[in-house]
């Protein structure tokens, strides 16, 4: 299979095919993808049947309690969905979950063919909390799956992609069940995808340990406190802060697109009501296509600006629609604001992986759905007054227009997102360069280059002795430096070469002298991250004791040799 995958992205050009082999050459991020396709496709037959089944049982009433159903359990459960995935096996969580979703819609199924339509409600209620926490949880397993940024911003592409397929698979598989068979098919039909997510979740095998904070919080039972720190994180990351902000104002305009158009389709234009469904339609194809271009451009470090982009273009086709009130005017804007939703979703989603720590992602992405959801409501509720005050073109205007303001107003913050992510990005990619570095995960990498030191040493310099204490583990951003035995030069390292770890490693004092041929450049990791780091995923940890073992197996032999040592030197590279 994983051949297959490789050869079939070879016909696809450029940065296409660079992000879509991300995918292709990861077992485990090939199965994560076809677990999301799988549970998404499920819940929009899912949303589709539900719906239908409310209707014809209790006509609109019905349809609007299984709305509210639908929206406020969930909205609560998902903090502490997301506290718990920062305490506990996040692949672990989502099995659980998928299990219980399968569950409790194939009791569904069973309660729909017997007639039972409060025991329906109730499953159906129960069956829609247990998907509520799969798009954070699996968000927050994503960065671990990953090695580089550029992989989490194509993975998440690609999942956007199949999140537009399953959007048009998922309805369309509804209506055949809902017209052949019945609701409690349909229901029967989103347990088999849900339990077919669960088990391909549960052939993940992330490199990534459990989560820090379950450790740090052994002794806390209450989620609470959990949901409490989840807040508080989004205090100290304001970049993130300002990227959920910014998408609660887009759900906010979305959530009144929901009415809107249905306003537009009916009184704006001549497109009458089954025009409702063309605008959806032209809404799923600009966010398939979006997605798929968004592949190409998944190694970007303009997230920023392009998700504000995004964001601005979500609002001004609404404003051009209450201006020009044409019906293919109205069919081109809803394609247009497809696709910035899909740009959205895409940039997003990768900044929020990216901007907060790997051992609160879960909360954060929980907490940042559950507020989204509320934006939503939010919205709707906002539009018939808007309409009743403003008349149908002056609510599209107004809608459309706070976006752009919005992203106007938050332009210099956006472009400080770049920055950072920029700097970050020229850290990575320092990092990457050795050897035992490489296969870190995203939260890992991102995280030592935060902590990235920058220190010039003049030419000459030690940047230490043999008999020092190891504090730090150091790369050569620029320049030279040669390693010491015995005052004797056994190795020159040039920029992306690495030396400190032998020390570090192993408990020791440093066991060469490291001077500085000429002025250089070195960018240090504090001892307890580098060791940290390292030491808590197989396969850097395997390759740091490779390389360790080999550099001492070469000075014991060069000392069997020459046994007698000088002041200055030691074996080894620190």
């Amino acid at each position: 299979m994983e051949r297959l995958a490789a050869a079939s992205v070879r016909a696809v050009p450029g940065a296409y095919r660079v992000a879509l082999a991300s995918v292709a050459r990861n077992r485990d991020l090939r199965l994560a993808q076809l677990s999301s396709l799988s549970a998404w496709t499920g819940e929009f037959l899912f949303l589709t049947a539900m719906t239908v089944y409310a209707f014809d049982t209790d006509g609109a009433v019905g349809v609007g309690v299984i709305g509210f159903l639908r929206v406020l359990p969930a909205t609560v459960a998902l903090p502490w969905l997301g506290a718990l995935a920062d305490r506990v096996d996040r692949r672990r969580l989502l099995v659980v979950t998928c299990g219980l979703r399968a569950v409790t819609a194939a009791g569904a199924g069973v309660a729909a063919a017997s007639g039972h339509p409060v025991v329906v409600y109730a499953l159906l209620t129960a069956s829609t909390v247990c998907h509520a926490a799969y798009r954070p949880v699996l968000g927050a397993l994503f960065p671990a799956l990953c090695t580089t940024p550029e992989d989490l911003a194509g993975v998440n592409a690609v999942r956007s992609v199949l999140d537009g397929v399953a959007a048009l698979v998922g309805p369309l598989a509804a209506a055949a069940l809902l017209a052949g068979a019945s609701a409690a098919a349909a229901f029967g039909v989103v347990a088999l995808l849900a339990g077919i997510a669960g088990v391909l979740v549960a052939g993940l095998r992330p490199g990534s340990p459990r989560p820090a904070a379950a450790g740090s919080r052994a002794g806390r039972t209450r989620v609470l406190v959990d949901v409490a720190e989840g807040l508080r994180e989004l205090r100290r990351s304001r970049r993130a802060a300002e990227v959920i902000v910014l998408g609660g104002v887009q759900c906010v305009v979305r959530g009144a697109l929901t009415v809107l158009a249905v306003v537009v389709a009916v009184d704006v234009t001549d497109l009458g009501r089954p025009g409702v469904g063309l605008l959806w339609g032209a809404f799923g194809v600009g966010g398939l296509v979006a997605a798929m271009a968004s592949i190409g451009a998944a190694g970007s470090s303009r997230l920023g600006t392009l998700f504000g982009v995004g964001v601005a273009l979500w609002g001004a086709p609404l404003v051009v629609v209450g201006l020009l009130t044409g019906s293919w005017v109205a069919v081109g804007a809803f394609l247009l604001v497809g696709a910035a939703n899909a740009l959205v979703d895409v940039t997003g989603f990768t900044l929020l992986q990216r901007l907060v720590p790997d051992e609160t992602l879960a909360r954060v992405l929980a907490l940042t759905e559950a507020v989204f959801a509320l934006a939503l409501a939010l919205g709707s509720l906002v539009v018939p007054l808007l309409v009743s005050a403003l008349g149908d073109a002056g609510a599209l205007a107004v809608t459309g227009g706070v976006l752009p303001v919005a992203v106007a107003a938050r332009w210099a913050a956006l472009r400080a997102i770049d920055a950072e992510i920029g700097v970050r990005k020229d850290r990575i990619v320092l990092l990457r360069r050795v050897r035992m570095l490489r296969l870190l995960p995203v939260p890992a990498i991102e995280s030592l280059a935060l902590r990235l030191r920058r220190s010039r040493v003049a030419a000459g310099t030690d940047v230490f002795r043999q008999g020092d204490p190891g504090d730090d583990f150091y790369v050569v951003a620029s320049g030279s430096v040669a390693v010491l035995d015995d005052g004797r030069e056994i190795r020159r390292l040039g920029p992306g070469e690495a030396f400190g770890e032998i020390a570090l490693l192993r408990a020791v004092p440093r066991t060469a002298t490291v001077r500085a041929l000429e002025d250089t450049e070195l960018a240090a990791l504090s001892g307890p991250d580098f060791v940290s780091a390292v030491t808590g995923f197989s396969a850097t940890s395997s390759t740091a004791e490779q390389l360790v073992r080999s550099y001492l197996t070469e000075d014991s032999q060069r000392h069997a040799v020459r046994p007698q040592a000088r002041p200055d030197g030691g074996p080894g590279s620190g």
